[in-house]
């Protein structure tokens, strides 16, 4: 019996069908169905009713389910329990922009030094973007800005907690962060981005009315623009980021101070569960260290 059998076994019972479960787990369905038919054969018992169709877990199946996702659990937290426990293979790795500036050279580090079979593939995108590659399958994994809803076959483990700040030229008037935003033009955080649309709900919720000006999705470039004094801006504060503040009026944007959460997200029952939970836990190691 393998692991990956019982992942597959899984996938079936949360997506309901071999045909999606192959879409989350990235396998053919021909793939899904080799893994359970030998599943089957090793244990002496079927696991579906194959007389309805789409087949169904029988009562025998769905008592199996309990027991692989234990062993599933136990398997994940022997792995962040042993991190001297050396991975290979290839994690096709996406991330956004800020993050790629920040907590994910420092972890690929640490990532090369504890596993160097280990080869991880890093492309940048938006939120959105990385979100649906990874529902898709064209990746296997990625942080991204913890979004309002997570789309049906992805779970997400949050990694950083980053502040939300208002930052403007360094004579501007005004002793709040409402002041700030209203007595300027605004350069919006670009809405196809999953922060730009949080900063956006949050001045609506507000009751803030800003004078919308530029909407730029890299967060260098907000700074550089806010700092020849073209605008003010909300844009999230990241690890290791605190020089985008130099030179510039800041202020935390709220009271009490909204964040934004970095999150990884990974299709459920994913074949490379166990080398994404070790780069999370890298991930969240260097967080916690640059807090």
């Amino acid at each position: 019996m393998e692991l990956r059998q019982l992942r597959t076994l899984i996938a079936i019972a949360d997506f309901g069908t071999f045909a999606a479960a192959a879409d989350a787990i990235g396998l053919t369905q021909s793939a899904v169905s080799l893994q359970i038919k030998s599943l089957e054969d090793e244990i002496g018992t079927e696991l579906f009713n194959r007389r309805h169709r789409p087949p169904v877990l029988n009562e025998k199946g769905l008592r199996i389910i309990e027991q692989a996702r234990k062993v599933l659990n136990m398997c994940e937290e022997i792995t962040r329990q042993s991190g001297n426990i050396t991975l290979e293979g290839t994690l096709n790795f996406g991330a956004v922009p800020t993050s790629i500036a920040s907590i994910l050279p420092p972890a690929l580090v640490m990532m090369r030094e504890r596993h160097p079979k280990l080869h991880i593939r890093v492309t940048n995108g938006l939120s959105a973007e990385l979100a649906a590659a990874t529902r898709s399958g064209e990746i296997d994994a990625a942080i991204v800005a913890e979004p309002t809803k997570l789309a049906e076959g992805l779970i997400a483990k949050p990694i950083a907690r980053e502040p939300l700040l208002v930052i403007a030229p360094p004579h501007t008037k005004g002793e709040t962060d409402k002041e700030l935003l209203e007595g300027g033009s605004f350069i919006q955080f670009s809405r196809r981005a999953w922060t730009g649309q949080q900063i956006d709900r949050f001045l609506t919720d507000r009751n803030i009315h800003v004078n919308h000006g530029m909407e730029i999705d890299n967060l260098d470039a907000i700074g550089r623009m806010v700092s020849f004094g073209l605008g003010v801006s909300v844009v999230p504060l990241p690890r290791t980021g605190s020089k985008i503040l130099d030179g510039l009026k800041w202020l935390p944007f709220g009271d009490p101070p909204m964040h934004r959460t970095l999150v990884m997200i990974e299709r459920q029952s994913s074949p490379q569960t166990q080398l994404i939970q070790a780069l999370t836990t890298v991930l969240q190691q260097v967080s916690t260290t640059q807090s």
